[in-house]
């Protein structure tokens, strides 16, 4: 009974195991990535006379129109600021975030809102991309 056990584990169960681990090794890499990428952007400081609206969204996934395996990490901020467009480009033009996986400076984008009195909305989205090395929520 105990070699049947026994070849049960090494013929059946531990291929499993391994596959199990092969398919979630790279999910895992990047979920830490992701959740690493977010802290990074979330930890740089509001310029001043700005206050965040709402919680950040962040998404990742495919990349969207691209071709390739690549795995793509966004973070929009959804700002109210009484600073102009030029101290808000000034502000985030310097934010030295490493993007997912450490590398190269992430991209800033920033839109305008309507100016209602004294202050306007503003969306400060910050995205990278990264190759999803065998990531499937990726290709």
């Amino acid at each position: 009974m105990r070699i049947l056990w026994g070849c049960l584990a090494v013929f059946v169960i531990a291929p499993l195991v391994g596959l199990f681990y092969l398919i979630m090794t790279p999910i895992w890499r990047d979920n830490a990535r992701f959740d690493d990428f977010r802290e990074r952007v979330l930890a740089y400081p509001l310029p001043p006379e700005t206050r965040s609206t709402s919680d950040s969204e962040a998404t990742f996934g495919k990349i969207s129109g691209g071709n390739g395996d690549y795995c793509e990490y966004r973070v929009r901020l959804i700002l109210q600021t009484g600073l102009s467009q030029k101290e808000i480009w000034a502000h985030y033009g310097r934010a030295a975030i490493a993007g997912a996986d450490d590398s190269e400076k992430v991209e800033v984008r920033i839109r305008f809102g309507e100016e209602t009195g004294n202050s306007r909305a503003v969306i400060v989205e910050f995205g990278d991309i990264s190759p999803s090395d065998w990531d499937w929520r990726c290709t």
